[in-house]
């Protein structure tokens, strides 16, 4: 509905820009700290204004957001974020919403803002809007936060869920290193504070390190693959390969799998025209492929969790089905487009944008796939192949 009516969703973005400085936020939250049923105009206003313009970015394409900025501009997007993003950590760190009852009104309210932020944020990520370091609370000492989520004031711990951008990424990365360690020492498998550690080794053939590598990862215990696992090689002459460091080895054999498992020859990953990969769809052609995936997968989870750094760039379309992003209300397929195929994504904006005629272009709302040499026709909707594109439909 109002989000379609962009002049109208824009009237309201005044009216709630100027109600006060930095969109009158000091009087927003004295206002859900006496109104936690959320009854006030102003409360609702802005639940209205967050719902709307959470399907209205989703819909614009860059050409109308970067380029277009009509009505809003990208100030107003940088003032809208650094507002929501103040707003949400101070109403979690004073405890203004009840995020625990999903059938409260201020939960409404937290969900409805929360959404549009991190629509604004994903924007700004895959393409940046914001200055530097726009998206970090300032008055948020690092030091203090790790103490206070030690101590395990639950507060922070909604903070670094909801709203995790708020601290650097460095940050959240030590905050990660902390969270295994711990983990590590409750299982007994962190080698610097258990006497009785034990190490789990694995011999590894250098011509089969995927066959050997998927044996011994898919038999193995989940606590002893969170353990210290040594590596011995066996060379291609089939001797034993000098030595079991410390973790130099295990490195190598992540990197070498790594490495073998993304080899296109093998069919499981494809690149895009920028070198990025993602699942291939033909990759059903080796019978085992989704074990292998799932050893892929427990591959690269075994190195993030040692934190071994490894080159494995991955389509950022793809990385949004691995977040979980896909299944949100929100999502665009248009947006992560163009990672997988720019001139695809420039050719549907342009025929968005088309001032002439569409239907003199001849186009029909189906696609054709090239399979295996094997071209397929898919219709976009039912009966697309036989329904033209024009200016009314398109």
């Amino acid at each position: 509905g109002l989000c379609y009516h962009e002049d109208t969703l824009y009237l309201l973005w005044r009216f709630l820009a100027f109600l006060d400085s930095h969109c009158g936020l000091k009087n927003l939250l004295d206002i859900l700290e006496s109104d936690k049923n959320c009854n006030s105009g102003e409360l609702r206003m802005l639940q209205l204004f967050c719902d709307s313009m959470s399907h209205y970015i989703t819909i614009l394409d860059d050409i109308e957001m970067y380029e277009l900025q009509k009505p809003f501009v990208l100030r107003d997007y940088i003032l809208m974020s650094s507002f929501l993003n103040i707003f949400l950590y101070k109403g979690i760190s004073q405890n203004l919403f009840d995020i625990q009852d999903t059938t409260s009104s201020s939960n409404s309210l937290f969900r409805s803002c929360r959404t549009l932020l991190m629509v604004l944020y994903r924007r700004d990520c895959r393409r940046s809007f914001a200055p530097t370091g726009h998206w970090l609370i300032g008055d948020l000492k690092t030091s203090s936060f790790f103490n206070e989520l030690k101590k395990g004031r639950k507060i922070y711990s909604i903070l670094i869920q909801e709203i995790p951008h708020i601290v650097s990424h460095e940050t959240r990365v030590r905050l990660f290193r902390k969270y295994v360690s711990r983990e590590k020492i409750a299982l007994g498998v962190h080698e610097y504070d258990n006497e009785n550690f034990q190490p789990t080794v694995i011999t590894i053939r250098r011509n089969r390190i995927i066959e050997d590598g998927y044996t011994y990862v898919s038999e193995m215990s989940l606590k002893n693959f969170k353990g210290v696992i040594r590596v011995k090689f066996i060379n291609e002459q089939g001797l034993d390969e000098a030595g079991i460091d410390q973790d130099g080895v295990f490195k190598e054999f992540l990197e070498e799998t790594i490495k073998r498992v993304f080899d296109p020859s093998l069919n499981l990953f494809r690149t895009t025209e920028e070198q990025r990969l993602y699942p291939s769809p033909s990759s059903h052609i080796q019978e085992n492929h989704l074990n292998l995936f799932e050893f892929v997968g427990r591959i690269l989870g075994k190195a993030v969790y040692e934190g071994i750094v490894v080159e494995v760039p991955f389509a950022s379309f793809f990385l949004s089905q691995l977040l979980g992003q896909t299944q949100e209300l929100l999502y665009s397929s248009m947006d992560e487009l163009p990672s997988l195929d720019n001139d695809l994504y420039r050719n549907l904006t342009s025929v968005k944008h088309y001032e002439g005629d569409v239907s003199e272009l001849d186009l029909t709302f189906s696609v054709v796939d090239n399979h295996l040499g094997q071209l397929t026709t898919h219709d976009l909707i039912p009966g697309g192949r036989v329904i033209t594109v024009t200016n009314q439909n398109k």
